[in-house]
Formats: C-alpha cells, sequence, structure tokens
C-alpha cells in the first residue's frame, strides 16, 4: 500500500496540484490547515471533501479550526495578521458544506493501515492542535499510551521531520503550500510498504503569485505572502510556527 501524506496545504492549489499529478496513492493522510495564506482555500477544501468518499483519514489544523468557528487563530505574532486577512478574505468562497467538513475532521486520530497503527494530530501527540509540532525534537521520547504505534504523523511546524525510535518512526511531512525551512518547494511524504520518505517538488510558485496579485487582498498583505512563497521560509523569525 502506498499512502500520501500532506499537511498544511494553506490553500496554495497549485503546489497541491503538483504533487497529485507526480504521485500515484492508495490511501491519503491530511494533518490538517487546508486554508488561509492562499489563494485557492475553496478548490483545497473541496479536493479533501471529494478525497473523503474514499480512502481518506485526515485531522483538523488550527487554521481549519479558526475559519470554521470564526475565531482568531492561535498562530505566532508575526503571522497572526497574515492569517486574519486571508481568512476573512477566504471566507467569501467556502460554503457552508466546506465549513462543515472542517468541523468534522477530528484533533487527533488513530488508525491501522496495511497493518500498521498511526496517530494522527495536527500539532504535537499531547496536544493535536496548539502545541509546537513534531519537529526538531531532539529530547522527543515515547509516552507508554504509543508503545503500540507505529507512526506518530503530525504537521504545523511546516518543517519536514524523519526520525525512528525503536519501533516508532515520528514523521512530519513538511508544508505543501507554505514551507518554512527556506525551500520553496512542496514538500510532502510517502509512506510504502512501511517506508517512510520525505519528498519535495517543484511547482509554478509564479501561478500562485499571479492569483494573489488578483486577489483584493490588502498589497502589503500580499507582498509579505509573495516573499514567504518564494523565499520558502520567513525572514522575520524562522522559529516560528503557524
Amino acid at each position: 500500500m502506498k499512502i500520501l501524506i500532506l499537511s498544511d496545504i494553506h490553500a496554495n492549489w497549485y503546489a497541491l496540484e503538483a504533487i497529485l499529478a507526480n504521485e500515484n496513492y492508495d490511501t491519503l493522510i491530511f494533518l490538517g490547515d487546508a486554508v488561509d495564506f492562499g489563494p485557492n482555500p475553496k478548490e483545497c477544501v473541496r479536493f479533501l471533501m471529494d478525497s473523503s468518499s474514499g480512502r481518506f483519514h485526515g485531522v483538523r489544523g488550527d487554521h481549519d479550526h479558526a475559519l470554521a468557528y470564526g475565531i482568531n487563530c492561535v498562530c505566532s505574532k508575526e503571522l497572526r495578521e497574515l492569517s486574519s486577512r486571508t481568512r476573512e478574505w477566504g471566507e467569501g468562497f467556502i460554503t457552508g458544506k466546506e465549513v462543515g467538513f472542517l468541523r468534522r475532521l477530528p484533533f487527533n486520530s488513530r488508525i491501522t493501515l496495511d497493518g500498521f497503527n498511526f496517530y494522527l494530530a495536527h500539532g504535537s501527540p499531547d496536544d493535536g492542535l496548539y502545541r509546537n509540532a513534531v519537529s526538531d525534537t531532539e529530547g522527543f521520547e515515547i509516552e507508554n499510551e504509543f508503545d503500540d504505534t507505529d507512526f506518530i504523523l503530525a504537521g504545523h511546524s511546516h518543517k519536514p521531520y524523519l526520525k525512528r525510535l525503536g519501533r516508532t518512526t515520528i514523521l512530519n511531512p513538511g508544508s505543501v503550500g507554505q514551507p518554512r525551512d527556506f525551500n520553496p518547494r512542496a514538500s510532502y511524504a510517502v509512506i510504502q510498504d512501511g517506508e517512510a520518505t520525505i519528498k519535495r517538488i517543484k511547482y509554478d510558485i509564479e501561478r500562485t503569485v499571479k492569483d494573489l496579485e488578483r486577489s483584493s487582498l490588502p498589497k502589503d498583505t500580499i507582498r509579505e505572502l509573495v516573499s514567504i512563497l518564494i523565499i520558502g521560509g520567513l525572514v522575520k523569525d524562522e522559529m516560528h510556527y503557524c
């Protein structure tokens, strides 16, 4: 079985499209944050909705939660304004059905696929929504409740991470649409026959930029968003998550 793992799409349809054109898969796992920051929230949420009728497992990210319930995102100070502006703008494209889909996604989930036990969360395993993600966790230890877990999957940091501790593989696939590791290529992961691989792929960033420039977002917001896409990270503070 080939499992495609996506996280932090952030309304960047062209990044997502490039991955889908490059990978065939049997099952899709989504680790949260389909919306905010990008110009195509509807297309990205609709793809996940359409996928959910097949072999699909997903969890809700903090940005999904904020849009679905009309609240502020628990986000780093540097990104809070960008997040709020793009969410308010993106709400105009999202229907009640799409909001309902985001609300139905759980904060975390345990599943079994291909004989392996998985734990899915957007953030860290002890808090599926808001805590720092599985990333750069040199001191990470597997708690007793994860003794029988083969894969712990989480997103949120926008930085890919892969480490094996005993029987457990800890994996963050990075961000599809908003990389923050100064590599602008879309990031994702594949698990096939129990082996995990992080992958990167180029996509047509210019198409995403043009969609942002055609939007009614404030010009300064567009400039900041374009800078993140082109650089593949935040110049202000590369350690902040969102």
